[in-house]
């Protein structure tokens, strides 16, 4: 790995080996039924995650005034210093665990509420798999590089507390027991790698014991002059690679797509094809799918499923399928009643959520009522939530009922007249002759 580097970024030289993007391609041919460009894209999400986790390391030792190099190679990715002057113990642990913390902290987390959001429903597939391949690489490869094993971040935290003759034990044995995890696993990939792991630092220990000082996973970095780093005592960050998730995969068929089409299932009253997908779909199904379907099948747990869904997401549903169905069933009143009424107080949120969305369908008799069963709740705004009822109210036709929640409002403290002047749902209210009776409630 002695050779000129291809690029640099701060200052920190980068060497990509052909073997990494061999290795990585070939654990990306799981997906090459679903189409060649998402192989691909699990190429580049790999080159992304180690590059980040290795800068992360690279970045804490410039912060420390020490000279690194990164090396992408086929077990995936390392970072080696060559020490100007010894860091101390905390130093060294934090350049240790920098990897994986800014592996999470810049991909992880964001791409983690991307996938929790509605974004992904109106994306291209292609992208929504490179979300999906970051988010599993930043978490469990993060996860796996803290494991206590040399030369991982964890090994080296360990080295740093126990010292290097007890840091290595620890790593046969940390890696041992990895193995047998992921065989029993079908991680077949991982286990070998950590049975590696294990034979390499059981040789430094023999090779201790005749007096001799071996690294086993010495690595020569690129310098960013091209010429390479002399054979010294720096110190390698490694990171693993592990193999591609099966959570994208749905046999040939795309989840994405398998999904779009139980919601179609769901729009068009087919609720036995929507079983049928959503079944298909496994762990992978979306909570709202799962209880939509429930509901247009007659599931009892239906009402169960929902609720669980708008505590656990109180964002709602990715569209409004879940919600026209809950109007016409008549559950939209009693899915929000069972919210409201939880005594851990996390349902009101999903209840709020419930009636927007209701209105947004058009759903405005279903929407006004719901927002009754939130107001009785005591929300954190009465007056909005009363505004917003008088509003559902005045859409449905309901004059009176509209006026008599604007009132409503007024008694909470609601005091905007400009906005009920200009909000086009009111257009009803505004005709009735009680009109400048009620304005002049809001002022």
């Amino acid at each position: 790995m002695s050779a000129r580097p291809h690029f640099s970024i701060a200052g920190i030289p980068v060497r990509v080996e052909p073997i990494f993007l061999v290795i990585s391609g070939l654990w990306g041919l799981r997906y090459v039924d679903i189409g060649i460009e998402i192989v691909g894209i699990w190429i580049l999400a790999s080159f992304v995650s180690i590059l980040v986790h290795e800068l992360g390391h690279g970045f804490a030792l410039k912060l420390f005034g020490q000279a690194s190099a990164i090396v992408l190679h086929g077990f995936g990715g390392v970072t080696i210093s060559q020490r100007r002057t010894t860091l101390s113990r905390a130093r060294s642990i934090v350049v240790s665990l920098a990897g994986s913390i800014t592996a999470l902290v810049l991909l992880w987390l964001p791409t983690r509420q991307l996938l929790a959001s509605e974004w992904r429903m109106d994306q291209a597939v292609s992208l929504q798999y490179l979300v999906f391949f970051l988010a599993f690489q930043n978490l469990w490869w993060s996860v796996a590089n803290l494991l206590p094993i040399r030369p991982l971040d964890g090994g080296n935290v360990t080295a740093e507390l126990f010292g290097i003759d007890r840091a290595r034990r620890i790593s046969i044995v940390a890696a041992i027991a990895g193995a047998v995890w992921a065989f029993t696993h079908d991680q077949g990939y991982a286990a070998f790698f950590a049975l590696f792991l294990a034979f390499n630092n059981w040789q430094e220990i023999r090779a201790a014991r005749t007096g001799a000082d071996v690294d086993a996973f010495h690595v020569d970095a690129p310098e960013s002059g091209g010429a390479p780093t002399k054979k010294g005592k720096g110190r390698a960050h490694l990171s693993m690679v592990g193999p591609a998730p099966m959570a994208p995969s749905m046999g040939d068929q795309d989840p994405t797509k398998v999904t779009q089409q139980a919601w179609a299932a769901l729009r068009e009253g087919d609720g036995a094809t929507a079983k049928r997908l959503t079944s298909g779909l496994g762990a992978h199904a979306d909570a709202y799918l799962r209880a939509s379907t429930a509901l247009a099948t007659g599931d009892p747990k239906a009402f169960e499923m929902f609720e669980a869904a708008y505590v656990r997401s109180p964002g709602g549903p990715p569209n409004l399928v879940a919600t026209e169905l809950l109007a016409r069933s008549g559950a939209a009143t009693a899915v929000a009643r069972r919210l409201v009424e939880r005594t851990d107080g996390k349902g009101r949120e999903g209840a709020g959520t419930l009636q927007t969305h209701l209105h947004y369908a058009d759903c405005f008799s279903e929407a006004a009522e719901v927002g009754e069963v939130v107001f009785a709740a005591r929300p954190p705004s009465q007056a909005q939530t009363a505004f917003e009822v008088a509003c559902s109210w005045a859409k449905a036709g309901e004059v009176d009922r509209a006026a008599t929640w604007l009132e409503r409002a007024a008694d909470a403290g609601f005091r905007a007249p400009s906005v009920v002047d200009g909000e086009p749902d009111l257009a009803a209210v505004r005709n009735d002759p009680r009109w400048g009776q009620l304005r002049a409630r809001l002022i």
